[in-house]
């Protein structure tokens, strides 16, 4: 049974993925296309009407104004912003990670859909969009995606979105070289400020495999699910079968998933052709 409801969950994957413009790869497995989707999804914003809030250090190229208030107008109508999304990240789960928002939940925005060297870094919360700083990315400038600056800005001015991660304050001031070198560790180091204030990574962190900690426990409270409910329907098959006055080698089940964005959790459910809804 667990081999049927993974052929069902390969075929979810499959669609979800064609949703967002890409295709099934047969190159990965199975938990590698779930990476690649829940990857996607993660760092596309939901489409609904936001407010958009600049940092005091904020400051858009006048080059790149235009496209820019495009942005802003796209936000606040409610409308999609995954023409200014990031690709790259998109493109292949183990090979290209955004640890940026794997570790403090950090978003990039390129200015046009094709790309751009200037990025504009943020928090997208349900309501609103806060734009912290516009920094330029590319050869010569990786030392962006472990700027300590980003999470000052936040604690200077949006405090509130990581007070609930603040930890004891040190002595220790950590650098952005520190940084730098516990991602390439793949060690989830808290970050220390120059005022001395201390916060663990929002976006809970990564594994030793550099893989976001948020997306393996996703992966693993789903693929646990299926097998309960394989287990659950072999042991059921011969009640239910009983019970709808059906053969049993005439029952089949299937799997339905579905993924809540605002809650980042994947649901599922189990039906058997006869129309029964299997419950653990």
């Amino acid at each position: 049974m667990v081999e049927v409801f993974n052929y069902n969950l390969k075929n979810y994957i499959a669609s979800e993925l064609a949703r967002q413009s890409m295709a099934y790869s047969e190159e990965l497995d199975l938990r590698g296309n779930f990476m690649l989707l829940i990857n996607r999804i993660r760092r596309t914003p939901i489409a609904q009407k936001r407010n958009v809030i600049e940092s005091s250090l904020f400051n858009c190229p006048q080059e790149h104004m235009p496209a820019y208030q495009r942005f802003i107008h796209l936000a606040e109508t409610g409308s999609s912003l995954l023409p200014f999304c990031s690709r790259g990240n998109f493109k292949n789960a183990y090979k290209v990670k955004d640890q940026l928002f794997d570790d403090w939940g950090i978003v990039h925005f390129h200015f046009v859909e094709t790309g751009t060297k200037e990025v504009m870094f943020a928090i997208v919360e349900p309501e609103t969009i806060y734009l912290l700083a516009v920094f330029s990315h590319g050869q010569g400038c990786y030392d962006v995606w472990s700027k300590k600056q980003l999470v000052e800005i936040i604690h200077n001015e949006f405090p509130f979105l990581i007070a609930h991660l603040k930890l004891n304050n040190s002595k220790k001031v950590t650098t952005d070289d520190d940084h730098r070198q516990a991602r390439e560790l793949a060690v989830n180091l808290p970050i220390v400020l120059d005022d001395g204030s201390s916060y663990y990574p929002t976006g809970i962190g990564v594994m030793s495999n550099k893989e976001s900690q948020h997306d393996i426990m996703a992966w693993m409270h789903l693929s646990r699910q299926i097998e309960a409910y394989a287990q659950y329907t072999d042991k059921c098959i011969g009640s239910i079968a009983y019970d709808h006055g059906v053969e049993a080698s005439k029952l089949s089940f299937s799997l339905g998933f579905a993924y809540d964005q605002h809650q980042q959790l994947f649901f599922v459910q189990c039906k058997s052709n006869y129309g029964v809804v299997v419950s653990l």
